[in-house]
């Protein structure tokens, strides 16, 4: 009976509530849920040409309409100039079509969490245009509209619409950092007692929320999780699964506040970009294109934002694109593959010996030692780095550990850095509230 009662609410929510919603509020979602649906299906070669038909549309109305480009010498995408984040935060009027108002144009702004705060706008319909995507995703996991979705996220000043919006699509909204362990474990109680249930947030925060679970012993029916805004650290993934069940459908996805979903995981261990929304180049330090398969620095070019083109948009971040002729031929999508993202260029600690460590250097090293609660790793100069923990007051600290560490770490990088530890109560977080493992403070 409630199977039915489950089935017919989502035929509603999708024959008549949404429908509705999309022509009081001028956006095309649906629609565009419906056209990714059909790129999902496409060929490589008919998604190759469909992103290449849309960068040199994207180009060349840029070279007509966009201040910024219009007096520079610009063809091919390649001669186009870097567009970074200063830039975007100083030219933001330059870099507006000038077919657009600005002030009848949505708003987004980064998190922020490179130092630089900067700014991209966009049309009402382009904003709901990522909402399909992003729901798309979701999809990947299981999702469908209609489902209880448990979220985690950082504004928690709901608007009428987007309370409207949890009403109908049986949202719990919480609060993406700083949850105590009394607000983690009423969490879990409140869903412990829906059916169904996806989760969509930050991988810090579900692991926190995966902990919980496990430590309480709070039974969940979790059917899939959505993680965004940081990264999906293997000891995380296994945790999750650990407390949620191994069948539980865990979906990464790859994407930036300035209006850019760029690629997602799904059955691979490889990100699918998202080629008929973006074009991603890799460079090296000096802007030059690296190979496939070399890390670099990520070059991001939006395909589908006319009111405002971010082209060849520097992230910060570093990622390595995955070899056409490694390309697995059993895979559910077509679409390009991203071997790996690293993170950000401030998530790297360098050496003296060229030897380049990620967060993933620490982790791998650090999730074997549960009596450390929190660390953070700091470079001021390239030849030491300093490592902040906290212990965990319930278990038993030895000095050795600080020597195994330093010792597993000494070994990758060849003895070529200097290794302090402090013991701290407390470890800053960024900005936004997200944590992080890396500070890096040397000068690029």
């Amino acid at each position: 009976m409630k199977k039915d009662l489950m089935s017919f609410y989502k035929s509603f929510l999708n024959a008549i509530i949404l429908p509705i919603g999309n022509t009081l509020i001028g956006g095309h979602y649906l629609k565009n849920i419906n056209a990714w649906r059909k790129f999902d299906s496409l060929s490589e070669k008919n998604l190759h040409e469909l992103q290449k038909q849309r960068l040199d549309e994207i180009l060349d109305y840029a070279k007509k309409h966009v201040p910024y480009y219009i007096d520079k010498n610009v063809s091919s995408i390649d001669t186009f100039p870097i567009l970074t984040k200063s830039i975007l935060r100083e030219k933001t009027n330059e870099l507006v079509s000038n077919e657009y108002d600005i002030d009848d144009l949505d708003m987004h702004h980064s998190s922020g969490s490179s130092g630089i705060q900067s700014y991209t706008y966009m049309t009402k319909n382009h904003t709901f245009y990522l909402r399909a995507l992003q729901t798309h995703w979701w999809n990947w996991s299981g999702y469908e509209i209609g489902d209880n979705l448990l979220q985690f996220g950082i504004s928690q000043k709901r608007t009428a619409l987007k309370r409207l919006k949890d009403v109908f699509y049986k949202c719990t909204y919480v609060k993406a950092f700083g949850l105590s362990e009394n607000e983690l474990e009423e969490t879990l109680l409140k869903i412990s007692r829906k059916k169904r249930v996806f989760i969509a947030g930050y991988p810090s925060v579900v692991n926190q929320l995966a902990k919980a679970a496990i430590a309480k012993d709070i039974k969940t029916d979790i059917a899939g999780i959505i993680c965004f805004g940081d990264k999906l650290f293997d000891h995380y993934k296994k945790r999750m699964l650990n407390a949620f069940g191994e069948t539980c459908e865990i979906v990464d996805t790859y994407g930036c506040a300035e209006g850019l979903l760029m690629a997602c995981k799904h059955d691979l261990d490889y990100y699918y970009i998202m080629s008929p929304h973006v074009y991603l180049e890799i460079v090296d330090d000096l802007g030059k294109p690296v190979s496939d398969g070399k890390m670099g620095h990520v070059l991001v070019t939006c395909l589908t934002n006319k009111a405002m083109p971010l082209i060849r948009y520097k992230l910060g971040d570093l990622a390595i694109k995955l070899p056409e002729e490694e390309f697995p031929k059993n895979r559910a999508f077509n679409y390009p593959l991203i071997q790996k993202v690293i993170g950000r260029e401030t998530d790297v600690i360098k050496t003296t010996q060229g030897i380049t460590l990620n967060v993933h250097s620490f982790t791998g090293v650090m999730e074997y030692y549960q009596e450390i609660k929190q660390y953070k790793v700091i470079q001021n100069e390239l030849e030491r780095i300093r490592i902040e923990y906290i212990k965990d007051e319930n278990r038993l600290f030895k000095e050795s550990i600080l020597v195994e560490i330093k010792n597993k770490l000494n070994t990758l990088t060849k003895n070529c850095l200097d290794i302090q530890f402090q013991e701290v109560k407390k470890i800053k977080s960024l900005k936004s509230g997200k944590p992080q493992i890396i500070e890096s403070n040397l000068k690029r």
